[in-house]
């Protein structure tokens, strides 16, 4: 196996590794894009007003906002992955800088859109059956829902124009454990010291060297704790704003309003964390075997840092050439044209694969993608498992934005977040289920066996019961609790993480993992984390589907799910396409297949692991 090359800079990469950005532009130079534009957004500002007047002007103005739509999808897609693939590039640093200067001058002049259609309401409310207005129906109506809670014109105006003023917890969350935290060195068993970073710490707990592992478990918590206060007034700050505006505005709580942009209500967030209460045996049962696996391996008790290291030792090194050609495979089986994009993004490079100095970490499948021929990915390929998944996860993301853009207008493509992990993780599956059905030995049965219980604790066990510490959080907030300590955070935390608990000893007040009570980036992503659980139950009954329906689960899956975009809510979306997520029986489907793997990893086990 050829050892993954390094590169020293991204200039070194072959083209073939590096996706075409210049295909966005076309037969245009970046500067002639971004003049159309402003051109266009001129003409927006002189019709802000007059568009109002008659539905024949505001018909024009919603072609006129197409094209917008469409060239600023082009330049920012431009911009920010040429920006990704070197983060400190002056050139790129200064367009964007200036771009945004140049948007966000114009947009003062726009003013405020939501002052106008209150203004204009009752005659939008007249208009909104205009078969010429369908595209932009559920737009108009969830603004004019929104007036309901909507201040007063001037109050608006200042709290828009004043914005760039006020501090923010997120962003100063972001500088801190991003830049200023340093997790220092973890010492082994000999004493050699192992820089801690992001990057390094998984493959450190995964070393053989149980004081290795330790210690980079220990240091790591330990570097956030040394910030725990700073980071419960962020963390505290940052909901107390939510929850001042929320109830200002006069919603009944901080969580319905921001639960009511996707039209979804508190009942759906009690049926998921009831749903994976009632099934915490199956984790329980899991987490019991891997504990009698790993004495028998390591002839130990198993500790909380001993939680990452294979028990198995399996194939891990692949090329991006392996890497897809099982995309290519996995993805052989879909039907319509899905095979032959799949091999059209791999040959016309959607794709940035490797890692190089500068370029941003982690990976991610572009959004805002109408009027883009190619959907792009980056990612930093490192030649294990992980990356062949990576590729697969993303491109389940390219795929979901191809069909919403092929089958939506620009205005309804945009799929929201809520349904955005749900086909990467089937693509996810479809990996899994091909590596497992061609794997040769026990061994790598167990070991893929393990990694898919293990995605699916933590997405699913781990971001419910987040989710669940997050809502009595908010709802505590609005109640003007104190929740402003580190004290105060950790022990609702563990209240919290007791009701998820694996083990059956208890968890405690000053254990060192309790830090993750106001350490979770996703904390600012405005209740975000119950949406990765509830993606994975819904690619998980998908993916059971096709299990055992073949090709027609499969065509209804691109047809009603991959092709929806944003037509209509969320949760009617998943119902149209057969999944209904205010039914529990979703969430049963879902654990009993959980259950079968994990039956499957028990028996393996004890063949693998028997005395």
């Amino acid at each position: 196996m050829a050892k993954l090359k390094k590169f020293k800079s991204y200039n070194e990469v072959d083209e073939n590794l590096k996706f075409d950005l210049e295909n966005i532009l076309g037969s245009k130079t970046y500067q002639q894009l971004e003049d159309e534009y402003f051109d266009l957004f001129e003409d927006a500002i002189k019709v802000k007003d007059s568009k109002y007047e008659n539905i024949q002007n505001y018909q024009k103005y919603i072609e006129l906002s197409e094209r917008m739509l469409i060239l600023s999808n082009k330049i920012n897609n431009y911009l920010s992955n040429k920006l990704n693939t070197n983060i400190v590039d002056f050139e790129c640093n200064t367009l964007i800088s200036k771009f945004q200067a140049k948007v966000a001058d114009y947009s003062k002049r726009l003013g405020s859109e939501t002052n106008r259609i209150a203004k204009y309401r009752e005659k939008i409310e007249k208009w909104l059956n205009d078969e010429s207005l369908k595209e932009v129906k559920k737009d108009l109506e969830a603004t004019l829902n929104e007036l309901d809670h909507k201040l007063e014109d001037s109050v608006e105006t200042f709290l828009n124009a004043t914005a760039s003023g006020n501090p923010s917890p997120e962003e100063l969350f972001s500088v801190l454990t991003d830049s200023e935290i340093e997790y220092g060195y973890a010492l082994d068993s000999k004493g050699k010291k192992h820089k801690i970073t992001d990057g390094t710490r998984l493959q450190l707990l995964k070393s053989n060297d149980s004081v290795l592992r330790k210690n980079t478990y220990l240091n790591y918590n330990g570097a956030y704790l040394k910030h725990k206060q700073s980071l419960s007034k962020m963390l505290y700050q940052h909901i107390k704003e939510i929850s001042v505006n929320s109830l200002y505005r006069k919603y009944q709580s901080s969580l319905d309003s921001i639960l009511s942009a996707d039209h979804v209500d508190k009942k759906l967030l009690e049926i998921i964390y009831s749903s994976v209460q009632e099934n915490m045996g199956v984790f329980r049962k899991y987490h019991s075997a891997h504990k009698k696996f790993f004495k028998a391996k390591f002839n130990k008790e198993m500790e909380k840092w001993d939680g990452a290291v294979d028990l198995v030792k399996v194939k891990s090194n692949y090329t991006v050439e392996e890497a897809q050609k099982i995309l290519i495979d996995i993805t052989s089986v879909m039907p319509y044209e899905y095979p032959e994009v799949v091999k059209k993004a791999v040959e016309e490079r959607w794709i940035d694969y490797m890692n190089v100095p500068s370029k941003r970490s982690g990976a991610y499948s572009i959004g805002e993608s109408y009027g883009l021929d190619k959907k792009y990915i980056l990612m930093n390929f490192d030649g294990t498992i992980n990356s062949v998944g990576t590729l697969c996860h993303e491109m389940g993301h390219s795929m979901h934005s191809y069909y919403s853009d092929k089958n939506q207008s620009v205005f309804r493509s945009q799929y929201p977040i809520f349904l955005a992990e749900i086909a990467s993780i089937f693509n996810e599956l479809l990996l899994n289920d091909y590596l497992i059905e061609r794997a040769k030995t026990d061994e790598e049965k167990f070991w893929l066996l393990s990694e898919s219980i293990g995605d699916f604790i933590g997405t699913v066990l781990r971001q419910t019961q987040w989710s669940n510490y997050e809502f009595d959080l908010y709802n505590m907030i609005d109640k003007d609790e104190p929740l402003n300590t580190y004290e105060a955070l950790e022990k609702l935390y563990v209240d919290n993480a007791q009701k998820y608990n694996t083990s059956k000893k208890a968890i405690k007040i000053g254990e060192p993992s309790n830090v993750y009570s106001v350490m979770v980036p996703h904390y600012y992503y405005y209740f975000y984390v119950y949406k990765y659980a509830l993606g994975y139950i819904v690619a998980n009954v998908f993916f059971q589907k096709y299990k055992e329906e073949g090709k027609i689960a499969l065509e209804n899956y691109v047809n009603k799910f991959l092709s929806a975009g944003d037509r209509d809510w969320p949760a009617q979306i998943l119902k149209d396409a057969g999944v209904d997520i205010y039914s529990k029986d979703i969430y049963s489907k879902a654990f009993k297949v959980l259950n079968e793997k994990v039956n499957k990893y028990i028996k393996l086990g004890k063949k693998i692991f028997k005395k």
